[in-house]
């Protein structure tokens, strides 16, 4: 800390009065009260342009992580268009040439359908001709049954005859023998008419059998012609298909081919963008190194405007962090005379996650004994200035465990804003102001503060905080928020 303190005139001897205040030591006064309030106020407006910095540069490295997934997304997107554009040149390579194919069997096919009608056209001429065969042999028995019944009624006229020539005697022997012979040759016919229709009846037996089966040939043929049609508007329609297909392959090759092409300029889009975005976070981390490093520089002067004697809007806040620290590290060594809590356990670094807490909450051994000794402290200072927003211990990683009681409710499951402006205890703070203030060990330190209170607000206070040691040992600190 470095201290900035007016050269004290020379005091006179032998324990003289003091000379009285001068119009130079009132202008020197107003001039470190003016400087600590320009300060103070450059250090709230640095603080925040640098956290509005810092929240640019952590959505900028959001949109970089996004990038590289939307880049990544792209070039997946781009190779898997190229094993789309091949498969869709394969389809319609292949689908060309079963086109091709088809087309060079479409004749034989053709002939091979013919031949098949052509059978069944044969198939039914024979039944009909085994009808008109029928029909033949029908008239053909009738014939031969008129046959045989004149071969009867010859057979009887012979018989006659031969009775007659039998009665003549002598003058009826000649007429006699011609009967006979015409009684022979009835016979004759008469077999030979019996053997006729015996046959023509076994002919006819096999015809109607034929003409059946001929029937039954015939509806077979008649169903092979009709699955030869339905044969041949499907062999049309896989003509047609493939057709299609082929001309769809086509577009589709066409169209994958046209993808690609933007999905390359998309990439190489993409890959300018984040580029640029990681350059701009690249500037915006160099910008936000600068601000801190000004903030620090403001803080410094605050500090400095504020380490000489005279009185500043920010000096009772200074004593009230240096004194509340002290009573605090009082409280804590005597807890450890008395064996209330060990100093291994006070030191206790062995931060274990509470499940289900959101923002994130630790435990620790001292919470319970914080829990008892801290509020006493703590609340007192919080409603003695309605200025201070906060007064909190703070260990030295930037462990919180027992915040005022008012911002220490029990979280609610899934409302993370909420639970981060009223849950703001039991939780490990890496922000720049609460890491400073856990690490310092100077009687005292000024800050400037942009508390967050959850979904996107801020508020900018002043932080004094002031060490608290035990026993000899740096524990933490003793933070003071407040806003004049």
């Amino acid at each position: 800390m470095f201290f900035f303190k007016r050269k004290a005139k020379d005091q006179p001897a032998g324990g003289q009065r003091a000379p009285a205040v001068t119009d130079e030591d009132l202008k020197y006064q107003e001039i470190l009260k003016q400087t600590s309030l320009h300060t103070s106020e450059l250090g709230l407006e640095a603080s925040d342009v640098t956290g509005h910095v810092d929240g640019i540069k952590e959505q900028t490295r959001r949109e970089v992580a996004l990038f590289e997934e939307l880049r990544d997304s792209a070039q997946r997107m781009s190779e898997a268009n190229k094993v789309v554009d091949s498969a869709a040149r394969n389809a319609q390579h292949v689908s060309g040439a079963a086109r091709a194919d088809m087309s060079r069997s479409d004749e034989t096919i053709q002939k091979a359908l013919g031949d098949i009608r052509d059978l069944s056209q044969s198939v039914h001429d024979i039944e009909s001709e085994l009808g008109g065969l029928n029909d033949a042999m029908v008239r053909v028995s009738k014939v031969a049954k008129g046959i045989g019944s004149i071969a009867k009624q010859t057979n009887l006229l012979a018989l006659n005859a031969t009775i007659e020539a039998a009665r003549a005697g002598e003058a009826g022997q000649g007429f006699a023998v011609v009967a006979e012979e015409v009684k022979s040759l009835a016979g004759q016919t008469h077999d030979a008419t019996s053997d006729i229709d015996r046959t023509l009846h076994e002919l006819t037996e096999q015809t109607r059998g034929l003409i059946d089966t001929g029937g039954k040939s015939t509806e077979r043929a008649k169903q092979v012609e009709k699955g030869t049609n339905a044969m041949q508007e499907v062999l049309d329609a896989v003509a047609r298909a493939m057709g299609d297909v082929d001309n769809e392959s086509a577009r589709i090759a066409s169209a994958v081919q046209e993808i690609d092409r933007y999905s390359d300029q998309t990439l190489d889009g993409l890959n300018e963008m984040a580029d640029d975005v990681t350059g701009s976070l690249r500037k915006l981390e160099d910008a936000g190194s600068r601000l801190n490093q000004l903030l620090s520089f403001v803080e410094e002067l605050m500090n400095l405007a504020n380490a000489s004697d005279v009185e500043t809007e920010d000096t009772p806040y200074i004593r009230v962090a240096t004194e509340t620290a002290a009573q605090v590290s009082r409280a804590f060594e005597a807890a450890i005379r008395s064996g209330e809590i060990t100093e291994a356990d006070l030191f206790d670094e062995d931060y274990v996650p509470i499940p289900n807490t959101d923002p994130q909450q630790y435990t620790t051994r001292f919470v319970e004994f914080t829990d008892r000794v801290l509020p006493p402290i703590q609340e007192p200072v919080l409603e003695s200035d309605p200025a201070i927003g906060g007064a909190c211990a703070i260990d030295r990683n930037g462990y919180i465990p027992t915040h005022n009681l008012h911002v220490s409710k029990p979280q609610r499951p899934g409302q993370r804003e909420w639970n981060n402006a009223n849950s703001r205890n039991r939780r490990l703070w890496k922000d720049r102001t609460g890491q400073t203030a856990a690490k310092n060990q100077r009687p005292w330190l000024l800050q400037t503060y942009r508390r967050d209170m959850g979904g996107g607000k801020f508020v900018l206070m002043r932080d004094c905080s002031a060490p608290i040691t035990v026993n000899g040992r740096h524990w933490g600190a003793m933070r003071i928020l407040y806003k004049l």
